[in-house]
């Protein structure tokens, strides 16, 4: 398992410290957009602790600060009788809305990767060692069509999957936006603009080698699908 850092928590979120470290990797196998691996330095910031849930996205659209997302598939969890799911089918500037609604933005992939893999460059969340169905809800194997679970599960509700930070869910469950526009490779990270934003963690949909802290996956501004979610960050005064 991962050597847990002790830091700060208020309102469901995290301080991480920042400070130096890898990101991307280096191993053979993996897509060209994880590399070329490099140094990256962060600023100290807020991450949430977990993914915003359903009955937290229903309490910005009661307030008419969100739009109901739309229903996607049978699978998106807002109709679903259950406010700790995560929300999904939610577009990247729905996110943003409602981040920016609670005084908050979406985190950059720096942040996201950082607060995923710590300084230490763990491969998952977790640690090293491979999931299975108690530590992320992803597709059961990489070959096959069946997940873990038919739809994603409550948000925290797994704390084994804690990473370095205290972050739960970071791999499988909903994939998660983030604020960058996407690019093919890490030498050009967040562009000035592009034509889809970054997902990073992989989904209940996802099989579990694409749910590494590295991975990288993109979605256009009309992506709304079930395995898609977010978590909220903001900046932390030093």
């Amino acid at each position: 398992g991962v050597v847990r850092i002790k830091v700060p928590e208020k309102d469901g979120m995290v301080r991480v410290p920042g400070g130096r470290f890898v990101m991307g990797t280096a191993f053979g196998k993996a897509p060209p957009n994880e590399k070329p691996q490099r140094t990256m330095i962060s600023g100290p910031f807020w991450i949430d602790k977990t993914e915003v849930s359903v009955a937290a996205y229903r309490a910005c659209v009661a307030s008419k600060h969100c739009e109901r997302p739309r229903v996607t598939s049978a699978q998106c969890t807002y109709d679903a009788q259950d406010g700790e799911l995560p929300v999904s089918c939610v577009r990247w500037e729905d996110a943003e809305t409602y981040c920016r609604s609670v005084g908050k933005r979406l985190p950059s992939e720096v942040e996201w990767e950082l607060s995923a893999r710590g300084p230490s460059g763990y491969v998952y969340p977790w640690g090293n060692r491979l999931p299975d169905c108690k530590l992320a809800n992803t597709l059961i194997r990489d070959n096959s069509g069946r997940g873990c679970f038919a739809r994603p599960w409550r948000v925290g509700s797994v704390p084994a999957n804690a990473s370095v930070y205290g972050v739960l869910d970071l791999s499988g469950n909903v994939e998660e936006w983030t604020q960058d526009w996407y690019s093919e490779h890490l030498g050009d990270l967040a562009p000035r603009s592009g034509a889809s934003h970054t997902l990073r963690g992989g989904g209940f949909q996802t099989s579990p080698s694409r749910a590494r802290a590295s991975t990288r996956d993109w979605g256009s501004v009309i992506e709304a699908g079930p395995n898609v979610g977010f978590r909220c960050a903001k900046d932390a005064t030093p």
